[in-house]
């Protein structure tokens, strides 16, 4: 702590008096840097330029980058995120559901558009996150670099939104039996 408050110059006691330990400090910092992801994904849904396949596509990599950014070659960085999920686990599951809403709104305008076949948002977004969590964990970034980690998660959304693709087509062929 006297380190930290050094470097913001001011007094240890002055830093204690607003956060008791670094874990603290750790989550105030992570909660800010949430709301600007989130407010960045939220950007994604928003453009109305892009189609939901796009968009999918636009989250998940703004998602990448910014994991990667965050966790490339920053080891204290790693090791900081891991003792502040380890000791206070509401702040992953908080991120997580504040993210799943994001991209469930992604999978509700694809489903109202015909692109996508969902039966359940909320699952299929949880379903997403796990699939894709390889992309977003600090572990990935010792495996490759981002060209090729980018190129490997252009791979794998192109075979969700191709099952997605094939399920809407289906959707459709069913109604079209029905109908005839």
């Amino acid at each position: 702590m006297s380190e930290i408050a050094r470097d913001c110059n001011m007094s240890t006691g002055n830093l204690y008096r607003y956060f008791p330990s670094k874990l603290d400090i750790a989550e105030m910092f992570v909660r800010n840097l949430r709301r600007r992801q989130v407010a960045d994904l939220r950007a994604v849904v928003d453009d109305r330029d892009k189609s939901p396949a796009d968009k999918l596509r636009a989250f998940f990599l703004a998602k990448f980058k910014l994991a990667y950014d965050r966790f490339h070659d920053k080891p204290k960085a790693y090791e900081l995120s891991l003792e502040l999920l380890n000791s206070r686990p509401k702040i992953g599951i908080e991120w997580e559901n504040a993210e799943g809403r994001v991209l469930s709104e992604i999978l509700l305008e694809g489903e109202a558009a015909g692109v996508f076949a969902i039966e359940d948002a909320t699952g299929t977004a949880k379903i997403l996150q796990d699939a894709l969590f390889r992309f977003t964990s600090p572990a990935i970034f010792h495996e490759g670099e981002f060209d090729e980690l980018t190129a490997e998660l252009h791979g794998v959304i192109d075979l969700v939104l191709d099952g997605f693709a094939w399920r809407a087509a289906q959707r459709i062929s069913a109604d079209e039996r029905k109908h005839a």
